[in-house]
């Protein structure tokens, strides 16, 4: 199912994806000048990690928080 939450005082929306056998999460969030950044979230060995293209660095720095909030999700 579709959830958010608020990391940092931004707030990141989660959307379920299936890649084959694999499960793993799109995942947006705008900052504040409006602008929307996408990425997704998957499942390595036991940690997620972010698959992503040029992302700045506040959202490349709170990918352990993002897996955690996808592992409380679960």
């Amino acid at each position: 199912t579709l959830f958010n939450k608020v990391i940092n005082e931004m707030q990141f929306n989660f959307q379920p994806l299936e890649f084959g056998e694999q499960t793993g999460y799109h995942v947006d969030v705008k900052d504040e000048e409006g602008t929307r950044w996408e990425f997704t979230m998957f499942r390595d060995d036991d940690r997620w990690k972010m698959k992503a293209e040029k992302m700045p660095p506040w959202i490349l720095n709170v990918e352990q928080a993002l897996g955690e909030a996808i592992d409380k999700h679960e």
